[in-house]
């Protein structure tokens, strides 16, 4: 008898003991959720401020990075600089071929929504950077009214 006496309230003491540790597996499990909520939330951050970036770049076609080290190099050496000279050119030819290929005629949608933000008082350039369309473009459709 002693023995099942025994037994049975370490068993109870064990059921009591287990309701405490049930607590701090669920406290890990919250930290764990909490952190992941983080991390997703940065990692959108880190999108929208690469999305930004590329639209930045996508806006400054003729985008160039600088160095003095650069500058240098080209001076002395004319493999350098028939190489920039190819990578103008091909500059040039990519910048033709956009404003050929800008020539399509303008969707429809894009025309009412530049009528509109022109209605709404933006400027010529606002519209421009708003449409995707050239300032030119963007004159052109304001002048035809949409026709």
């Amino acid at each position: 008898m002693d023995l099942s006496i025994l037994l049975m309230s370490i068993g109870i003491f064990l059921i009591i003991v287990s309701f405490f540790f049930k607590n701090s597996a669920k406290k890990v499990e919250k930290d764990v959720e909490e952190l992941s909520i983080a991390i997703f939330q940065e990692t959108n951050q880190l999108k929208r401020r690469l999305k930004v970036v590329e639209e930045e770049l996508l806006l400054e076609p003729e985008f160039q990075v600088k160095s003095k080290s650069a500058s240098h190099h080209t001076a002395h050496s004319p493999k350098v600089q028939q190489m920039m000279q190819a990578v103008q050119q091909a500059a040039q030819t990519a910048k033709a071929t956009q404003t050929t290929a800008q020539a399509k005629p303008i969707h429809q949608i894009i025309v009412s929504q530049v009528l509109e933000l022109n209605r709404q008082g933006l400027s010529v350039a606002d519209i421009s950077i708003r449409s995707n369309l050239t300032e030119e473009q963007v004159r052109q459709v304001i002048a035809s009214g949409g026709r």
